[in-house]
């Protein structure tokens, strides 16, 4: 580890943790240097070598680790906990927290408006997709083609009905999960302004929802609805935009592919060859934008107002 490098501590060594480290190893100027995780038995590795992990945050604190950086990615429902400990313990500390900041819109409001501490920033993973920005690139390249959006549908779909207890444990429900993936990657084309409905579909087992909103675009207003589901077979995350011209803008986030439709046919395809994986991909542009380039695409205002339109009774 170079002297200069940010050292991150990652807490919660599960799915998402091992994600971060992994996109982490593509940054010299990163370095893991140590977890957290009640689970013991889970192992975190960084560019080969094991790194230690500790049962709890305070078990960190006297072991000279000063981290840089600490990033959260323990279950939605403990983040605002988690948070407050990682604060206390280490204030200088820059803190990344997984999407959604927290599972209500109290906790939520708390830790992304700082509450007089350090900022918590929120890996917006979804919206630094390959194929997301792809299609901003199309949008720009192509405006006479497409014209103006007249409407944004956006699905994304889990099979955790078959884990339905472990799910609602580690995420609460499909809404909380997926809609902050798809409130963001809309975000990334027009500004998300309305919540005009949010309602339950069939049983509450099959964690069904479907959410409608306004967005504007310049002088435009136009519908986005999203459905978020744990019922079914296989994932799906899809984001299809259409155009006042009749062309689509179809992203389909789960292959990390994307087309363009306009006159009967498709005028553009993007894809990508697999070698990295989809998740990680999110993070490495997502650490490129925050951790490399400072550029911060989600200000705290509008984070702030993409968990009001998620969570707001």
């Amino acid at each position: 580890m170079s002297a200069s490098a940010q050292k991150v501590m990652i807490v919660g060594v599960g799915a998402a943790g091992t994600v971060h480290a992994k996109a982490l190893e593509g940054f010299p100027d990163a370095a893991v240097i140590a977890g957290v995780d009640i689970d013991q038995s889970r192992i975190l590795t960084f560019r080969g070598q094991r790194v230690p992990v500790y049962p709890t945050v305070f078990d960190t604190t006297n072991r000279g680790l000063d981290p840089d950086i600490v990033v959260i990615a323990t279950s939605t429902q403990s983040h605002r906990q988690v948070c407050s400990e990682v604060t206390e313990h280490y204030p200088q500390a820059a803190v990344i927290v997984e999407k959604p900041a927290a599972d209500n819109l109290a906790d939520a409001r708390k830790m992304i408006d700082y509450g007089g501490k350090q900022p918590v920033n929120v890996t917006y993973h979804m919206a630094f997709s390959p194929e997301v920005d792809w299609a901003l690139g199309q949008v720009s390249a192509k405006a006479e083609l497409l014209d103006s959006p007249v409407a944004i549908e956006s699905w994304f779909t889990d099979p955790y009905q078959a884990g339905l207890a472990a799910a609602q444990e580690r995420f609460g429900t499909s809404w909380i999960d997926s809609g902050i993936n798809a409130l963001s990657v809309i975000e990334r084309f027009a500004r998300l302004v309305e919540r005009t409905s949010l309602r339950q579909i069939g049983d509450t087992s099959k964690s069904t929802f479907e959410g409608s909103f306004i967005c504007q675009l310049q002088e435009n207003r136009l519908p986005a609805i999203v459905l978020t589901s744990w019922y079914s077979t296989a994932p799906t995350r899809t984001t299809r935009i259409r155009y006042s011209s009749g062309a689509e803008l179809v992203m389909d986030h789960n292959a990390v592919a994307g087309y363009l439709l306009a006159n009967g046919e498709a005028a553009d395809m993007y894809g990508s060859d697999g070698i990295v994986p989809r998740r990680e991909a999110h993070y490495k542009a997502w650490y490129q934008s925050w951790l490399v380039d400072k550029r911060q695409i989600f200000s705290r205002d509008t984070s702030l107002r993409l968990h009001e339109l998620l969570l707001g009774s």
